[in-house]
């Protein structure tokens, strides 16, 4: 009789990981939760980039469990005390955290037990062929990843896509539900954090204490004992199959889609089905709030943050770290090890209907003077707000009523014809581009600086990024020459005209006569 249980994840070296010694090996989740406590990895060599997030997050929320419910919030050290807990997260149950498990009414690794008592009755069929067919990165147009492209998968290819679709995928139809951790079946699940250091290993501790430090406080909207890994309880897809979010663990890890694999002469086949309800049933108006550790609510919507296309801008930046439009998510409270400095973390997937709107990562570092100040102390948090928020608003009339106009003059060749903001928006981009490129490196170089001299050093900033635009544009603009120099003129005297009214120190020192003549 064949084996009936196959790819280990406590077992078997299935995920291949580099150390910090230039060693490639694979290994298995114990030994991985063991390696990321002593900092020796460096990075997972199958995961792909859009899927760091999802692999992260597991982690963090699977280890801060186990420590939580199976070790009485001691952190162990040794691979096999990691995996005794795991079995015990799991019900007592190996299988659960096997890829492959030919009895369906067993759990597998992210696929529930079939009630149903085989596939076919369940009508599971075997439409996926490759991971990223499993994966929720859509990619239908082939353009920034092709479709279909891992030919020869791996077993940690799959376990990557499924954590990935399992964690962080949206509606995507009737009977392809999304997951609970976000506002709407097309929204996006954000991870908005700090660290002391970018590496997987201190990101990995620091996160997981974060969450074992505010476990308790999150009694009101969980249990502590209830559902962790909800791919445990059978699932047939009815609505009254649906387990109450109220009833899970405040870190519970969710599944979306009913999923089991199958081994055909050393290969992984992946079926799947459809579902009438999602896995959690949650109230129509929780909008996401399902205090995700990483994700930022919206206190005017009440609603869990959507990232835009536009990804994570300076404006949306500083509201998330330095202001009041939402409420911070545990993971984005500096810890006392960040007083000498950390790391700002932000990365989502934007999903879109029927496609992908980008993969969006930002990580900018806070300088030990600026954690100083942000943390604990209430008036300097307050003053560099309301710095930010005064240094936005003067970049939008910097826009608006100074490069704006002016472009516009100078495409319509200095006479009063409208032109339309098409033409004027790809110079408006890219010096907002510019602007999000200095933005926070220019706000923490003003924490030690006096309101004035803050807003002067921003007003030449401005000025600077304002004027290469506009004499980019000056140059490479088309204009007759019988209207150049009127068009010249005008634009000119328009842009530096508004420097004047809108810069109170940087517009002393500009010369508009000097810029025409250096155009002609």
């Amino acid at each position: 009789m064949g084996k009936t249980m196959h790819y280990s994840l406590l077992d078997e070296p299935v995920i291949t990981v580099r150390y910090q010694n230039g060693e490639t090996k694979a290994t298995n989740l114990p030994s991985i939760l063991s390696s990321l406590l002593d900092n020796s990895i460096v990075s997972f060599e199958a995961l792909q980039p859009h899927q760091q997030q999802a692999w992260y997050s597991f982690l963090v929320q699977l280890a801060s469990m186990a420590v939580a419910r199976e070790n009485n919030g001691d952190i162990p050290t040794q691979p096999d005390i990691w995996k005794e807990l795991l079995v015990n997260l799991a019900d007592g149950s190996e299988a659960a955290w096997h890829l492959v498990v030919d009895d369906v009414s067993l759990p597998a690794f992210m696929q529930p037990p079939v009630p149903e008592s085989s596939l076919e009755k369940a009508k599971y069929s075997s439409d996926i062929q490759t991971p990223d067919e499993l994966d929720m990165l859509v990619t239908s147009k082939n353009h920034d990843l092709k479709g279909s492209r891992i030919l020869r998968p791996d077993p940690e290819h799959w376990l990557f896509a499924l954590i990935t679709l399992q964690t962080m995928e949206g509606f995507l139809g009737r009977g392809n539900y999304g997951v609970v951790r976000m506002n709407g079946g097309f929204g996006n699940r954000p991870l908005v954090g700090l660290s002391p250091e970018k590496n997987w290993g201190h990101r990995f501790q620091r996160d997981m204490n974060v969450l074992l430090k505010h476990r308790q406080s999150l009694l009101d909207m969980n249990e502590l004992n209830g559902p962790a890994l909800l791919w445990i309880p059978p699932w047939d897809g009815e609505k009254n199959s649906s387990i109450p979010i109220n009833k899970c663990d405040p870190f519970f890890i969710e599944i979306c889609r009913r999923i089991r694999f199958k081994r055909d002469d050393n290969r992984l086949l992946c079926l799947r089905t459809n579902t009438k309800a999602g896995r959690i049933s949650a109230p129509d108006d929780l909008n996401g709030r399902t205090e995700d550790p990483w994700t930022p609510i919206e206190k005017k919507g009440v609603k869990a943050l959507t990232l835009g296309e536009s990804g994570f801008t300076y404006e949306l930046i500083q509201q998330l770290l330095l202001g009041e439009e939402y409420a911070k998510p545990i993971a984005l409270e500096f810890q006392n090890d960040e007083k000498d400095g950390a790391f700002l973390i932000c990365q989502a997937l934007v999903r879109g209907q029927g496609k992908t709107d980008g993969l969006h990562k930002r990580i900018i570092p806070i300088p030990p003077n600026v954690t100083a100040s942000l943390f604990g102390n209430t008036s300097l948090k307050q003053t560099l707000a309301k710095r930010a928020k005064n240094r936005i608003s003067l970049t939008y009339d910097a826009q608006r009523k100074i490069l704006r106009p002016a472009l516009s003059a100078l495409l319509s060749s200095g006479t009063d014809q409208k032109v339309d903001y098409s033409k004027v928006a790809p110079w408006i981009n890219r010096f907002d581009q510019e602007i999000d490129r200095q933005f926070f490196d220019s706000l923490w170089a003003s924490v030690d600086l006096g309101s004035e001299e803050a807003k002067q050093q921003w007003e030449e900033i401005l000025l600077e990024e304002a004027e290469t635009i506009f004499k980019e544009a000056q140059r490479s603009t088309p204009i007759s020459q019988l209207r150049r120099l009127r068009a010249l003129s005008k634009a000119n005297s328009m842009f530096y005209g508004q420097v004047n009214k809108i810069f109170e120190y940087a517009g002393k020192k500009t010369t508009p006569i000097n810029q025409t003549e250096e155009i002609l």
